[in-house]
């Protein structure tokens, strides 16, 4: 069974790609932006503790430095786990962490060659990326695709009263002899 944990670059520098070989991260800067930002760099799928894959990412911003994106710097799943959904699931670990932070969008890169430093088009297209303008570029807009379960003022005002002062229990009905 294949766990998803959020990871630091403490366990992400000693891996490397299973398919070019090259040591992670590809991009040091990126990875230590994305840990200063959101206290991860990436999620890893971890079968008895042993990686078995990556996705990495960095904290960017697209014009306004109050916004930030998040950008999948590097990815991989090792030939035994291709094709039963752990490239899926670490995306949605990915995104769900992200989301937490308040990241809006993903951006991804694509490549039909297999490698880390790109995914490929198929797997963004069927994980809800769209193309960017950018060529080879993927966006995943996470406000759409992760709902949130969102109460009403009133019903968030009700729990805040009912901490501060909690409503006293009834007292038990008197008998009519």
């Amino acid at each position: 069974m294949v766990s998803i944990e959020l990871v630091g670059p403490a366990l992400v520098r000693g891996l490397a790609c299973p398919y070019c070989g090259r040591p992670m991260p590809l991009d040091e800067a990126g990875m230590i932006a994305a840990h200063a930002a959101w206290g991860w760099c990436g999620a890893v799928a971890l079968e008895s503790r042993r990686p078995v894959g990556l996705l990495l990412t960095s904290a960017a911003t697209l014009g306004d430095p109050r916004v930030t994106v998040a950008r999948i710097g590097a990815g991989w799943v090792a030939d035994g786990y291709l094709g039963q959904g752990n490239g899926r699931a670490l995306l949605y670990g990915l995104a769900s962490g992200l989301h937490r932070a308040r990241v809006g969008t993903v951006l991804a890169s694509s490549d039909s060659r297999r490698g880390c430093a790109a995914l490929p088009s198929g797997f963004l297209d069927a994980t809800g990326f769209v193309p960017a303008h950018a060529r080879n570029t993927w966006r995943l807009d996470l406000s759409a695709v992760v709902t949130a379960p969102k109460s009403s003022v009133l019903v968030r005002l009700g729990r805040l009263v009912q901490a501060v002062r909690p409503v006293a229990p009834p007292e038990p009905a008197r008998r009519v002899r």
